[in-house]
């Protein structure tokens, strides 16, 4: 048992990377046949038009950004990044979109992890990547909607790609935490100032929950680091007046009007409570819970280094629980509904850091006040060693069970049919149509093949609908309409 225990500290770290390498493959893969649709081709018509006409750029994404602020959505920032969608450049550069987003979240998930871990908990890089890897497994293979998460450029870098800045944001905070010298501050708070703003002003979920951190940063830095008040307020302003010039919009109070029932704050704060209750109890599945048990070992190591007594455990998991819900409160507030799927995925990747907080805390707790009072305990530990090749096994089993939800095996199954090649095919003969300049009616055969991670949506047999007009906007077409 020591010896298969030395072994996986060793290549373990190794083998968590490689499978981590191995299931992005497919995913990356079918992003070579992704395709723009919908919001896309209406964000991205004024910066593109300035590209063919020799414009002003930059102009064009301030232009986009400014008018819609004014009219529909305060989140400013986050229509800057819709506004440079690759399809702006180009179509066929569209296969970024799920390169760029996987790269957010990644390394978001690991920096944090790492600078908790290593300068945080004195742990080391294999114990980074023992609980880093584990966590995005979970998060990309299990996401509630990885088309609208990952392949969506409009829909995922308003949700997914902020909350990996999210995570570096965070990060940052507690790099300032960690801070011992000047230069260790100013590079904390600087490049945190350019993520405090990304996030600021883009979605109100990230948003939010990064400006709760960040106020409890802020308090223990005012309580206990009074010489770090300063850059930690430097830090949280940066993230508070983008959010609060966002918050103001004119645009947020007409959208807010379609709402179909205006909803209370106190409704909403009860709603999101709910909610979150429910997430936590519809989320988890069983291939999930082995990979939670399996992270313990890691877990455990990080709580012995700690001048810490972990001394409320249920307080500290009804905060963060308080924390966790605190991210569906924007949208039932706005919209009086928790929100579309691409937006519960962001809480769902949150969803992990929630249990593995509390995983870390509740070990803690039961290695300072309960183990010093079970006779044997270390020999009691050492025999815990034993359950880790039979929960691999039941991992295995429970991966069998779930493989056709794994996102790579949807990915992988695109691939293999031919549907996803099919699609690309069918939107590339598309194209040649909408850029054939003595074609001023456009009659579009309907897409047959329709990959359930890359279809997303299409213009319609009615000309006037605000699909149609967009792909008619943006290819200076008079009208473009669906065949029947």
């Amino acid at each position: 048992m020591n010896q298969c225990k030395g072994l996986w500290i060793k290549y373990g770290p190794w083998l968590l990377l490689a499978v981590l390498a191995v299931s992005l493959i497919p995913i990356l893969l079918l992003g070579r046949y992704d395709w723009p649709s919908s919001d896309d081709y209406c964000y991205a018509y004024l910066p593109h038009e300035a590209l063919l006409q020799g414009g002003n750029f930059w102009g064009e994404v301030w232009h986009t950004m400014w008018g819609y602020y004014k009219s529909w959505q305060g989140t400013f920032t986050a229509l800057a990044l819709m506004a440079v969608t690759p399809l702006t450049f180009s179509e066929f550069l569209y296969w970024l979109t799920p390169v760029v987003m996987l790269a957010s979240l990644c390394v978001g998930t690991y920096k944090l992890t790492d600078t908790l871990v290593r300068r945080g908990l004195g742990g080391n890089w294999r114990q980074t990547v023992f609980l880093a890897v584990p966590m995005l497994l979970l998060s990309i293979q299990f996401v509630p909607s990885p088309k609208d998460s990952f392949y969506w450029w409009n829909g995922a870098v308003y949700y997914t790609f902020t909350y990996g800045i999210m995570l570096l944001l965070v990060e940052r905070f507690a790099a300032l935490k960690l801070a011992e010298t000047r230069r260790q501050t100013l590079w904390a708070v600087i490049p945190g100032m350019a993520a405090a703003i990304l996030v600021g002003g883009s979605n109100y979920v990230s948003a939010l929950l990064a400006t709760l951190i960040g106020g409890l940063f802020l308090l223990w830095f005012l309580w206990k680091e009074r010489p770090k008040l300063l850059p930690g307020l430097v830090l949280f302003l940066s993230l508070a007046i983008p959010f609060a010039v966002s918050m103001l919009s004119p645009g947020n109070q007409v959208r807010q009007d379609t709402a179909t029932e205006p909803m209370g704050a106190v409704e909403a704060v009860v709603l999101s409570i709910l909610h979150a209750g429910k997430d936590c109890l519809d989320w988890p599945n069983w291939a999930e819970a082995v990979v939670l048990l399996l992270l313990l070992p890691a877990v455990w190591g990080l709580t012995g280094k700690v001048r810490f007594s972990f001394p409320w455990p249920m307080l500290f998991s009804l905060f963060t629980f308080l924390l966790f819900a605190a991210q569906n409160a924007p949208h039932y507030y706005a919209m009086s509904e928790a929100g579309p799927e691409r937006l519960r995925s962001i809480v769902y990747y949150a969803f992990y850091w929630l249990v593995l907080l509390n995983l870390w805390y509740w070990l803690g707790w039961f290695r300072r006040a309960v183990l010093p009072r079970v006779k044997d305990g270390g020999r009691l530990l050492r025999r815990c060693w034993r359950a880790v090749p039979v929960l691999a096994v039941l991992l295995a089993v429970c991966v069998g069970l779930y493989h056709n939800t794994l996102t790579s095996v949807q990915a992988a199954a695109s691939l293999a049919d031919g549907s996803a090649a099919a699609y690309y095919q069918q939107q590339s003969d598309r194209l040649t149509v909408l850029l054939d300049p003595a074609v001023t009616d456009v009659a579009l055969e309907p897409i047959r093949s329709r990959p359930p991670l890359l279809y997303n949506t299409d213009v319609t047999t009615n000309p006037a609908d605000w699909r149609n007009n967009l792909v008619r906007m943006f290819y200076h077409k008079d009208s473009v309409v669906l065949l029947p």
